[in-house]
């Protein structure tokens, strides 16, 4: 198995998947010039025909926004759960919708999902093959149970750690904005993301790339010595606002995953 991270942040969220003859992508919140020319630079041809479902998290622009036109011009089936209505996809695409909670495959790969915190109806994902599992939690307002067992599963997983609670009380964002964001239907902190591989320790979890980090109100030192510190065992980095990450999933139980790391703006 082999995951690439093509854009995590506000600008853009998409994560392809590659097993067992298998491509899929969790979310598409970039175009599809930009997801096809940031996989060259990591080395993978996406061509018409070549990738076999985009599934959906939730509905924002910034995970949502590239879909049609994604799914348009590499000829995807598209993966909605019933909290995302889309009426405008439903009506020109094939869609297939998943219930959440419940496990359904794509090829040979199966997908797991989860419903977790956020201001939109939003589902976590694991993704796995025979032999290995990648988790994406983004876009969540607090750590769950669910959350903490669907990733305990994982080999890796893409975390969100969205701010730091000192930086966003004294940032840039109005009041309000700075409510929805920690209010507990919004963004995870560091320190709750740190809670959360807290509760991993110990699980089949060996790697966790923290995204969707903030560029106003996190840094990635912040976020990283926040989780590092909690997740014992487990090999935390960092994926700034606009990475680029390949990540070969076969070298995660040896402690030497393969990892590339570009910058988009």
């Amino acid at each position: 198995m082999r995951a690439f991270v093509l854009g995590t942040g506000s600008t853009g969220n998409a994560l392809l998947v590659e097993a067992e003859g298998v491509r899929i992508m969790v979310d598409a919140g970039i175009g599809p010039r930009n997801a096809a020319a940031r996989l060259a630079a990591l080395g993978l041809e996406l061509a018409p025909g070549s990738l076999d479902g985009i599934v959906a998290t939730h509905e924002h622009g910034d995970h949502f926004g590239g879909v049609e036109k994604i799914a348009r011009a590499f000829g995807a089936p598209i993966y909605l759960h019933p909290g995302i209505p889309a009426q405008r996809v439903r009506k020109r695409f094939a869609v297939r919708d998943y219930a959440i909670g419940r496990s359904f495959r794509i090829g040979s790969l199966e997908i797991e999902t989860a419903h977790v915190p956020h201001d939109a109806p939003q589902v976590a994902v694991r993704v796995a093959s025979k032999d290995h599992a990648i988790g994406v939690a983004t876009d969540i307002g607090r750590p769950t149970r669910a959350l903490a067992s669907l990733l305990s599963g994982c080999d890796a997983a893409l975390l969100e750690a969205n701010h730091c609670p000192e930086l966003l009380a004294f940032g840039p964002y109005p009041t309000r904005l700075k409510h929805r964001v920690s209010g507990g239907w919004g963004h995870l902190s560091n320190p709750q993301a740190a809670e959360l591989a807290g509760r991993l320790v110990g699980s089949r979890l060996g790697r966790i790339f923290l995204g969707h980090l903030s560029r106003s109100n996190n840094t990635p030192e912040r976020a990283l010595e926040t989780v590092a510190a909690a997740a014992r065992g487990i090999e935390v980095s960092v994926l700034p606002h606009g990475s680029v990450c390949a990540l070969n999933l076969l070298d995660i139980r040896r402690k030497n995953p393969y990892q590339m790391t570009l910058k988009f703006d």
